[in-house]
């Protein structure tokens, strides 16, 4: 648009100058016979002839640039909020303590009950005539035994030295455990009956229980029953077998 507006400006300019020449040359005077004609006076401007066509490049205007279209700014990423890690109490809370009801009754606890003491220190655990092939049968002769074998022992089973045995029949005897080994003593039986029982051990008093009858040749069937074939079968069929010097194993127990 400025290129198109100077170039209408000169051709303007070159228009008034032709226009000025000429009103000055129509006002000069006329040369007279006495008139010396001077040359005209030379100008300093030189004018250039205008083209006969003035031509006109249309300079196209610049197409309005719309403005930029506004970026848009990204709006800021919201920074996550700080997890925060839970921290375990360290303290565990105390949970608060109740208050205990006050006793309604004073309670007297019971006298912690005795251990009741055994009416005896000794029992007999175990009393058997020896068979036939432990003492040939109680058969008279020099094969046959009549003793009786006798073993003291604690709770647990243990033997126990120094029991004192006797015999409580009409027909004295007696005996110290451990004389025939620990807690092992022996009875001969040469005469009848024999009802034993443990009357002190190492000097010390204590109670026992006391066999039944052990005879040398009259035995209680009950002992006999079954060991000696077919002479006692059973308790109720047992005669009096022909058999002679018995011989007996008998256990006394402690009771603690």
């Amino acid at each position: 648009m400025v290129s198109h507006i100077l170039a209408n400006s000169k051709y303007f300019i070159v228009l008034l100058l032709i226009f000025l020449l000429t009103a000055c040359a129509s006002a000069a005077p006329q040369p007279t016979a006495n008139t010396v004609i001077l040359p005209a006076p030379v100008s300093f401007v030189t004018a250039t002839a205008a083209p006969a066509t003035a031509t006109f490049t249309a300079i196209p205007l610049p197409t309005d640039t719309p403005p930029p279209t506004a970026t848009t700014i990204p709006t800021d990423t919201p920074v996550p909020a700080d997890t925060a890690t839970p921290v375990p109490a360290t303290d565990t809370p105390v949970p608060p303590t109740a208050t205990p009801a006050p006793p309604t009754a004073t309670f007297t606890p019971a006298p912690p009950t005795a251990t009741p003491t055994p009416a005896l220190d000794f029992v007999i655990s175990e009393i058997r005539v020896m068979g036939l092939g432990e003492n040939n049968g109680g058969i008279e002769g020099p094969g046959s035994m009549h003793v009786i074998f006798i073993t003291v022992t604690d709770a647990a089973g243990n033997p126990i030295d120094g029991a004192h045995i006797v015999n409580t029949a009409p027909y004295p005897g007696e005996t110290i455990s451990g004389d025939k080994g620990p807690g092992k003593a022996e009875i001969l039986m040469d005469r009848e009956v024999f009802n034993l029982t443990i009357d002190s051990v190492n000097g010390a008093p204590v109670t026992s229980e006391v066999s039944h009858n052990l005879s040398l040749v009259q035995p209680e069937p009950a002992d006999i029953a079954g060991k000696l074939g077919d002479a006692c079968p059973t308790v109720d069929n047992c005669p009096l077998p022909p058999y002679k010097h018995f011989s007996y194993q008998i256990t006394f127990r402690r009771t603690y």
